[in-house]
């Protein structure tokens, strides 16, 4: 469920990119922006132009366009206006408007002027882009408010962890739900468009999505969908999890230790012990976090035979060498910056797995008291010996 708050339609491509308003602070820069009468510029045939509002407060700054993640044209925002013209051929699917750690404005490149106004949900003005924005207004009403009741559930001490986390649940999993059924409308009635896009992209990315379900929404879909680079993108993923899923023999890469010397996986894995992998990187913030657990099961089960190895990923050496030294972490390093993760199907960190004596993956998503428990009812079955 944790993937939820991040689903808003529309928006995956960008979140590496800006931190986008809340509802509440759209509405308020809203009052603020200047208007933008009846098109006056007509765009020329067979492109689609931009006709963009901004609030006061990003005068004289430039917004950028995205296509594909990519940066592809930029206008400055004068007096509260901004244009962008462009051919409508060759141009990607998936389309952002965007001032970093400011605004984001998803719209769909159809040929006609389209209304952007940065402090919308999306572009309108266009048959495609009015669809649009009609669906991303359906998404912030599914998703409205729940930042703050999971914000006022953690911040109550009168729960328990266990009344917290589960109440947390409940709620994720009904703005799940509701954000499932608005995906699935709309990837029905836009097949092979950028509406589809967004819509397919959500499904792909919900919580309890599998390689199954994934190939069963392709099949529902036009080719324009089917080989779109985020959807091909994702597919892969989820087919690197499924080969990589409880069950399965380790798949083994090579990295340097520590000191800079040649190491693998398999130097630790599939030798005799049960072996704790921790996917993690210096700047992440939940990984250092779970490394204050982890010296925990080190020191209850080290003594039992459990090994314990970090797959440092996403990282630089200097960065790493000082986490690890801050962080007093004892246990051996592998770092490869992106094999692991692609080879594991990993698309976020911490990821810690634990691997049984023959090299089996046992399980995957490991995290905190459940990783003491996967060990206890282990050590249950092998003698008391990991």
């Amino acid at each position: 469920m944790k993937k939820i708050l991040s689903l808003s339609l529309g928006m995956l491509a960008l979140a590496s990119l800006v931190s986008l308003p809340s509802q509440a602070q759209r509405k308020q820069q809203a009052k603020k922006r200047t208007m933008v009468s009846s098109p006056t510029r007509q765009p020329k045939s067979g492109n689609y132009l931009l006709q963009g509002t901004a609030p006061a407060d990003v005068n004289g700054k430039w917004v950028f366009l995205y296509a594909d993640g990519e940066k592809v044209d930029s206008a400055l925002i004068q007096s509260g206006k901004f244009y962008i013209e462009r051919p409508v051929a060759g141009e990607a699917l998936s389309t952002v408007l965007a001032i970093p750690r400011a605004y984001a404005l998803p719209f769909v490149a159809e040929e006609g002027t389209i209304l952007a106004d940065l402090t919308a949900v999306a572009g309108k003005g266009t048959p495609l882009n009015d669809a649009y924005a009609q669906m991303m207004e359906q998404v912030t009403q599914a998703t409205e408010g729940v930042r703050e009741k999971i914000q006022a559930i953690r911040s109550d001490k009168s729960l328990s962890s266990e009344q917290k986390k589960a109440q947390q649940e409940a709620i994720l999993k009904d703005v799940s739900s509701k954000l499932s059924v608005i995906a699935k409308e709309a990837l029905q009635a836009h097949p092979n468009d950028a509406i589809g896009l967004q819509a397919l992209q959500d499904l792909l990315s919900m919580e309890d999505v599998t390689l199954s379900s994934a190939e069963n929404y392709l099949t529902q879909v036009g080719e324009k969908l089917r080989t779109a680079p985020s959807i091909t993108k994702i597919i892969e993923l989820l087919r690197r999890q499924e080969a990589t899923k409880a069950g399965a023999m380790f798949t083994d890469f090579a990295g340097v230790d520590s000191e800079n010397k040649p190491v693998r996986l398999s130097d630790y894995v599939g030798k005799g012990h049960y072996v704790l992998v921790d996917f993690w990187a210096s700047w992440c913030g939940p990984c250092r976090r779970e490394i204050t657990h982890l010296k925990k099961v080190r020191d209850t089960y080290a003594s039992k035979g459990l090994v314990i190895l970090g797959a440092v990923v996403w990282d630089e050496m200097t960065d790493h060498l000082q986490a690890i030294k801050d962080l007093q972490v004892t246990w051996p390093q592998i770092l490869n910056k992106n094999e692991p993760t692609e080879l594991y199907g990993i698309s976020g960190i911490p990821q810690v797995m634990l691997f049984d004596p023959t090299g089996k993956i046992v399980q995957r998503d490991l995290r905190g008291e459940a990783i003491d428990q996967l060990l206890d009812s282990t050590l249950k079955t092998t003698g008391g010996k990991l």
